[in-house]
């Protein structure tokens, strides 16, 4: 059984982050590691999927070697600093002055980030039954941590990747346009700038754009297919099978607290930044994962509410910060709730109720 997440990135740029996920360098860190990770979109729109249960393993097997020295939290912290604020120099250097190799240079970037990265996430939803010293340890870690970690994605696959892929399309590249190029697996672009290897013709780009199955697994292997093989890897893993009749009919949902409060109003469906332009001032925003992009509308919000996250996702940590009321793991709610529904968010007692 797969988890399901929505997600906005580029194929060339997620298809190299899920590489570094089910990477050696993750593994090493962990001790432990994903069996594997697909992407797909379908029709331009982007999901990943994860077997169910895997990452909070992998932060089990990390918790252990915490507990037994093997990780200094606080060493991985300082490395980690340091290394993402020359990440963030190296892009803002980039920025307007691209050389050709740039983007490989970024996906280095990507394989050292990501072990410590993964863990400001997925830490924090695994120290129930520690004692509290170890804990606290490790939820003040993950919070500090997670700050830095967002920077990643931020200036990353939204700043750094479009920018490149525009740049690379008009210098370079001029049959392709910069969206044609988001549909390159990682290699194929490194392939091309290294070796001078060929890319996939436009037309076939344009085809995964349609629909495109990507599957990876360790270490840094890689299978993808699109149009009737895609299809059938698709159905065999039902990856895209509907909600079950009668959804619709349920009239509460359950999640848990990232932020007390209790408030009532119509809900506003955002699974991606075309949906924020019908955002209104006051609605609920109701989501499978809030991401940095919708800041603007979060503020203007007066509850949020996601199918996923842990207690330091975004969501959580903005709904802090806002101190506006927040439930997530809600796991249904974009299948259960529509556009304008008027609905119940009581995040005290974590339930969604539609009137």
């Amino acid at each position: 059984m797969y988890e399901k997440h929505r997600r906005e990135y580029t194929i060339v740029g997620s298809t190299k982050l899920c590489g570094s996920i089910v990477g050696d360098l993750v593994c090493d860190f962990f001790g432990g590691q994903l069996s594997e990770i697909i992407s797909l979109v379908q029709n331009k729109i982007y999901f990943h999927f994860q077997v169910v249960g895997e990452r909070e393993a992998m932060a089990r097997c990390l918790v252990e070697r915490i507990k037994n020295g093997q990780v200094n939290l606080e060493k991985e912290y300082d490395n980690f600093y340091g290394q993402v604020k020359i990440y963030e120099s190296f892009v803002e250097s980039q920025i307007g002055n691209f050389r050709e190799g740039a983007i490989v240079e970024l996906f280095k970037y990507y394989d050292q980030l990501m072990p410590v990265a993964l863990a400001s996430i997925d830490l924090a939803d695994v120290v129930e039954g520690l004692n509290i010293e170890l804990k606290n340890h490790i939820l003040d870690w993950c919070k500090k941590t997670r700050v830095i970690e967002e920077s990643i994605y931020k200036i990353g696959e939204m700043k750094f990747v479009p920018a490149y892929l525009s740049w690379l399309s008009k210098t370079y590249l001029p049959e392709y346009t910069a969206e044609d190029l988001q549909y390159l697996i990682y290699f194929e672009l490194e392939n091309y700038l290294k070796n001078g290897s060929s890319l996939p013709r436009v037309d076939e780009l344009r085809e995964r754009a349609k629909l495109l199955f990507v599957r990876q697994h360790p270490v840094w292997k890689t299978d993808f297919c699109t149009g009737a093989n895609a299809e059938k890897e698709i159905l065999t893993r039902n990856l895209l099978g509907s909600p079950s009749d009668g959804l619709s009919e349920i009239k509460q949902i359950t999640g848990k607290m990232a932020f007390a409060g209790k408030v009532t109003g119509r809900v506003r469906l955002i699974r991606s930044t075309l949906d924020m332009k019908d955002f209104q001032d006051g609605e609920i925003i109701v989501s499978p994962m809030t991401m940095p992009s919708y800041i603007s509308i979060m503020k203007r919000a007066v509850a949020f509410v996601t199918n996923e996250g842990g207690i330091l996702c975004h969501a959580a940590i903005v709904a802090r910060e806002l101190c506006k009321p927040c439930i997530i793991g809600a796991k249904i709610a974009t299948h259960v709730l529509k556009d304008g529904d008027l609905v119940e968010v009581d995040a005290d007692n974590g339930t969604i109720t539609k009137f």
